[in-house]
């Protein structure tokens, strides 16, 4: 590929680059909350499979002539597809979009064995799909995986009817929180480093915005990582690090951003002083006029990689051994066949057990066009093990 991916911009500092609309996401977010559990629970017999339902939707669809199939891999929806697309191109497999009138959708269709197999974004082979996870859900993930002893941080739910009780809260998890919608992912309306009551009570109101339900949990310190598991080896280990800027006693937090935009790499985004970014370094005791200490490093957003000023690097080469039984364990106790997981470690060149770390989401959808972007390290061509398990088929 020569192009890499584009960065959205949004009218909702809390959405940061991955704008949503607002309602929608709290719909969407009260129906899982109250439908997933059952689907749990309902036995295989009276379930349609999920995999079926978009084959049968578009099948229709297609036979009144209402959806078409675009042969263009340049209208991939995300960079996940595109990785995707690219890699099959190259094995000679079939692949088209799902195309309603003028637009194009995150739904595809491949050509194996001679029959069409659809699926969104990742083609995953049907038999090795598991309907009834609900890893997505970080509250159910952290307790599920602490009961087999992987590292994860406290947490707490709190639905949009529960009594808040922030003493009380602050001394199960700890002094430092983190707020967060409990399903979704890109670090929409999640709040970090939270110190008083004052700021917990701000941030689940942010949270509310577009989720019934958050999860609060114990705020870990520490790069942001994405662990990708795909048929149970640990393929891919990205590491994330937000824009930080270090003081030297003379220049406003302002000035020096504006020092580090003017020399940052061409392929990072320049970092903009938004309202999160505001909030986050009152956080900190600073407000953007004030001057810096000398040699302070003061971290500006909880959000990370190019997209928001920070670096990114590629670095499964590096990890220390010890990470690798653990997080392969984790992906095995979901019984996923593919998944990212978002942990948060100090330093993943060190001894797992010598530090405090833990994973803090999971992703069944992952977005695997990290590993082959990022600033420094060896690109891992993790389409191609995702196609590879069509070929492991019983």
């Amino acid at each position: 590929m020569n192009n890499e991916p584009n960065f959205k911009k949004s009218s909702c500092s809390y959405c940061g680059n991955a704008p949503t609309i607002h309602t929608m996401s709290f719909v969407d977010g009260c129906i899982s909350f109250f439908l997933d559990p059952l689907v749990a629970i309902i036995p295989p017999s009276l379930t349609i499979q999920a995999e079926n339902i978009p084959s049968l939707i578009f099948k229709t669809l297609a036979f009144f002539k209402i959806v078409k199939f675009s042969k263009d891999p340049a209208g991939a929806r995300s960079f996940r597809s595109r990785v995707i697309w690219d890699e099959a191109k190259k094995r000679n497999i079939a692949m088209e979009q799902v195309k309603l009138w003028k637009w194009l959708f995150e739904f595809y269709r491949a050509k194996i064995n001679g029959k069409w197999f659809y699926f969104q974004s990742l083609p995953i082979p049907p038999h090795l799909l598991n309907e009834k996870d609900l890893s997505d859900d970080k509250i159910f993930l952290k307790h599920k995986l602490a009961k087999e002893g992987i590292p994860v941080p406290g947490v707490k739910e709190i639905s949009y009817f529960s009594r808040i009780n922030p003493q009380e809260i602050f001394t199960t998890l700890g002094k430092s929180l983190i707020v967060k919608p409990y399903i979704g992912s890109r670090g929409r309306h999640t709040t970090i480093n939270i110190k008083t009551p004052e700021s917990l009570k701000e941030a689940i109101a942010v949270g509310r915005e577009i989720s019934p339900c958050l999860s609060v949990e114990e705020y870990l310190e520490g790069y942001v990582c994405r662990a990708t598991v795909v048929n149970g080896t640990l393929s891919g280990f990205y590491r994330a690090s937000p824009p930080v800027v270090v003081g030297n006693g003379k220049n406003s937090i302002t000035e020096l951003i504006e020092e580090k935009n003017n020399s940052r790499d061409k392929r990072i985004e320049p970092i903009i002083i938004s309202k999160e970014i505001k909030e986050y370094i009152a956080r900190a005791g600073f407000t953007p006029d004030e001057i810096l200490p000398n040699k302070f490093k003061l971290q500006l957003t909880h959000r990370t990689g190019r997209s928001h000023g920070g670096t990114t690097k590629e670095m499964l080469d590096e990890i220390h051994p010890s990470f690798i039984p653990i997080i392969e364990k984790a992906a095995n106790i979901l019984e996923l066949v593919v998944v990212g997981f978002d942990c948060i470690i100090p330093d993943p060149t060190k001894d797992a057990h010598s530090q405090h770390w833990g994973i803090i989401e999971s992703n069944t959808l992952p977005f695997i066009d990290l590993h082959y972007f990022a600033l420094e390290g060896t690109p891992r061509n993790i389409a191609g093990m995702i196609w590879d398990l069509w070929e492991k088929q019983p």
